[in-house]
């Protein structure tokens, strides 16, 4: 089939401009990101693939030539490149990155990425893609731990997950004073609220991201992706490509903060209660305004 070069060239910008305005799911990992991500990825309007680690990867290039840069003498890429053409490189290299999955969804408005660990990483975005929309998925801290030490026991998990309280305390709370401090307007979505009251969070935040839909709708969606949670999604407007999640990868109401014996639950709140407070929790886990 023949396409002019004036569709090309729109087809091309449609692409940077989705790229370049992506919305990226953040947050302590085991707070539900992925169901998240999930959920907007089965609204054909959105577009999406697995976790890319994007900015955690090339993010060190950025941090490193600062860093080397400020040196009484200066070596490694600072002594090659400008500091702005290394970061329009980087916004290159994001661009074709998340070419593939928006080229295969051609009638999609938004492009969905996921990596929990781009918390860390917020000031590298803000310069790289200035119009990304950071969406701050949260889960009570004592639920998060728990759910991290279990999968630091699961195959799945053993490479990446904390097998200590006190590191599993530490994933939770350098995750989201990261998002607190680089992000403060992110769009905030409780896990606790989209288990059990799922159509109104999914409102605010389709709202949130000018996502116009209804009620019922959003209850369509929900009710797909919870009938199969671990599925493999495909196809336009879904995750391409990607393997069913192994079992137990999902978080679920069930892995709870007691989980945790009393004493852990008590030092977990202890550690990170004020962080609590600012999202909204208060003790016993449940809205404190």
């Amino acid at each position: 089939m023949y396409t002019s070069t004036v569709d090309q060239a729109e087809s091309a910008a449609r692409d940077a401009r989705l790229a370049e305005s992506p919305i990226l799911l953040v947050g302590a990992p085991r707070s539900g990101t992925t169901l998240v991500q999930r959920l907007l990825l089965a609204d054909p309007r959105c577009c999406g693939s697995q976790e890319s680690h994007f900015f955690a990867s090339f993010g060190r290039a950025l941090r490193d030539f600062d860093r080397k840069a400020a040196m009484a003498r200066p070596h490694g890429l600072a002594c090659y490149w400008h500091r702005g053409d290394l970061v329009a490189e980087l916004r290159r290299l994001w661009i074709a990155t998340a070419r593939g999955p928006i080229v295969g969804a051609p009638l999609a408005t938004e492009f969905v990425e996921k990596t929990p660990d781009h918390a860390l990483w917020l000031d590298v975005v803000k310069e790289v893609v200035p119009r990304a929309r950071i969406v701050h998925v949260v889960r009570d801290s004592r639920a998060v731990c728990a759910s991290l030490l279990a999968a630091g026991r699961a195959t799945w998990g053993a490479a990446w997950a904390p097998k200590s309280l006190d590191a599993a305390i530490g994933v939770w709370r350098s995750h989201v004073a990261a998002v607190l401090e680089q992000a403060p307007d992110a769009a905030v979505v409780r896990y606790e609220d989209l288990v059990r009251e799922p159509v109104p969070a999914m409102r605010a935040l389709w709202q949130h991201l000018g996502l116009a839909t209804d009620d019922d709708a959003l209850a369509r969606l929900f009710d797909s992706v919870r009938a199969a949670p671990a599925a493999a999604f495909r196809g336009a407007g879904q995750i391409s490509e990607t393997p069913p999640e192994p079992e137990g990868f999902l978080a679920t109401p069930g892995e709870r903060r007691d989980a945790l014996g009393w004493f852990a639950r008590r030092r977990v709140w202890r550690e990170t209660a004020e962080l609590m407070r600012r999202l909204g929790y208060d003790e016993s886990g449940r809205r404190s305004s």
